[in-house]
């Protein structure tokens, strides 16, 4: 089986800042022209005067938040700028930043200079002497904190760091400060640390600076100047805009043992499940918990075991455990698979022709287009909308002998699923690092379930892949079943089923689909957010 499992050198987990060769600071902005520069997102203008940048609100562009961006991407960087904002504009700088369906997403160097924007009841409002501060007394002067634009919100608010905030000066110059240095990201004001942080999300991407959009419109400006970075070049691909749960998996080869490290996202530590079985997900022999000490995860448990990231390498060290693993990334192996010659294309990131709303309660049928029920979003994705119909093939099959798919999981806890003919259904749901419930490509409808014997899923916002082959159940001239449906599948290139045979379903399929020769493929919504792509079949 460890032939099977296709390994990928990944984005190193070092914590520590790029400290070996000093890089030249470079001039990002000229002074003169916005060379090397795009506007990207809201209906903002940028405009250059006396060796700075300006960006002015504009009317119109609800709720997108106008970026003036590099044209270049940076991951590992020092990053020096200084600023002045009007005190009833929000801004920020923008960094490691990706440009995905219309909006600018990614982390952000907050600059927030509103006097009327006032703390609210947080618990850990102190000022400089250590007293509380009451909600609704003072601005929050979260300037220099990391806010996560359209994804995650605020990773590091500055309510525990009355220093930072003092530093900031409103209505004056200030000079902000980022250091992003593989998995660990530090922002400055004024000299001043503001946040000290680990995250995974994005290693690589632009630099923007920020006009907010303005719900009242009022003419604003936000000004930047003295911009320039040292540039230490980009992280190693692999990890994508993974949620930042998902820190890494190491194997060592050696001892045929496997780690995987993540973020909990209930307790919000650090935890790093360890099986002595080379596989993805399964329930793991130890559980260990981790620290962050500013350069390293280290991890321990109540049995003994400790473990170090250092280097990007893992090292366990326990009874009967002496573990040394490298960085590796799973990647499907039928990942953008094009069709071949005589498939037919079902979807191909242009138009959604061949798919149909699903009539309600009757999941043979469908009663209008399937752009009305999902979004087809720029990046070319079929985006199941929460609350929406599931859509449908408008026409049916029979026996397939391959349906090649693409999904990927968007963060959240997931419920989807394909269903063949619109009656057994493969689930699709967020179950890397589990070892225990239903695995993402189970039978979830049938009365006597079988689940693969591994769970080969991989982390959200990675893109996984489906291939099936399909034979229909036989009915006699008298419409009477004489033989049940079979299916063999491959989830992310791993075979979990070989020549199954579909029996009974129970549930909503059961007792909407009456069973018949034929039927369409059905893409299920079911109450969360997530995107198909690359859909083709051969009959």
């Amino acid at each position: 089986m460890m032939k099977q499992i296709v390994l990928l050198v990944l984005l190193c987990s070092s914590l520590g800042s790029i400290s070996a060769k000093e890089a030249q600071w470079t001039n990002l902005f000229d002074g003169k022209t916005l060379n090397g520069w795009k506007v990207l997102g809201g209906k903002a203008t940028f405009r250059v005067e006396r060796g700075t940048s300006i960006g002015t609100t504009s009317k119109g562009g609800e709720n997108y938040n106008t970026f003036l961006c590099t044209e270049k991407e940076y991951g590992n960087f020092n990053l020096e700028f200084e600023f002045l904002c009007e005190e009833d504009l929000n801004s920020g700088v923008a960094f490691r930043s990706i440009f995905a369906d219309g909006l600018v997403r990614g982390y952000q160097f907050e600059i927030d200079p509103d006097k009327t924007n006032k703390y609210v009841a947080y618990p850990h409002n102190l000022d400089e002497k250590g007293s509380v501060i009451p909600a609704g007394k003072e601005p929050r002067s979260w300037t220099g904190g990391v806010y996560d634009e359209k994804r995650r919100g605020w990773l590091n608010n500055l309510t525990e760091n009355p220093k930072a905030r003092a530093a900031f000066i409103p209505g004056k110059w200030n000079k902000g400060r980022i250091e992003a240095h593989k998995d660990g990201i530090r922002t400055y004001i004024n000299g001043v640390l503001a946040s000290s942080m680990v995250d995974y999300m994005t290693p690589n991407g632009f630099i923007g600076l920020q006009v907010h959009w303005l719900k009242k419109y009022k003419k604003m400006e936000v000004r930047f100047r003295n911009i320039r970075i040292q540039d230490f070049g980009l992280n190693p691909e692999g990890s994508g805009e993974t949620p930042d749960r998902f820190i890494g998996e190491w194997l060592d080869d050696k001892i045929n043992c496997l780690a995987q490290s993540y973020i909990d996202k209930s307790t919000k530590e650090y935890k790093l499940n360890v099986s002595k079985k080379p596989y993805a997900n399964v329930i793991p022999d130890y559980i260990l918990v981790g620290t962050v000490d500013g350069k390293n995860i280290s991890f321990s448990n109540e049995q003994g075991f400790t473990a170090i990231i250092e280097k990007g390498l893992l090292k366990i060290k326990g009874e009967g455990l002496d573990f040394l693993g490298s960085p590796v990334i799973r990647k499907s192996p039928t990942l953008n698979m094009p069709a071949p010659e005589g498939a037919e294309i079902l979807f191909d990131g242009n138009d959604l022709r061949a798919w149909g709303g699903l009539k309600k309660k009757e999941w043979l049928k469908w009663s209008f287009d399937a752009d009305q029920s999902v979004e087809l979003t720029p990046a070319g994705n079929i985006r199941m909308i929460p609350g929406n119909q599931s859509i449908i093939s408008k026409k049916d099959y029979g026996d397939i002998k391959h349906l090649h798919l693409e999904f990927r999981l968007l963060g959240e806890v997931t419920n989807g699923g394909v269903y063949m003919q619109s009656r057994y259904e493969f689930n699709i749901k967020d179950s890397w690092g589990q070892g225990k419930g239903a695995p993402c490509g189970a039978f979830g409808n049938l009365v006597n379930a079988k689940e693969p014997e591994f769970n080969y899923s991989l982390p959200p916002m990675v893109w996984q892949t489906m291939d099936i082959q399909y034979k229909a159940a036989r009915f006699n001239g008298k419409g009477e079943k004489i033989a049940n449906a079979r299916v063999s599948m491959s989830l992310n290139g791993m075979p979990i089923y070989e020549d199954y045979e579909l029996d009974i379903i129970k549930g909503a399929a059961g007792g909407r689909t009456p069973l018949g020769p034929v039927g369409p493929i059905y893409l299920q919504e079911h109450g969360t957010a997530y995107e198909f792509r690359n859909i083709w079949v051969i009959e």
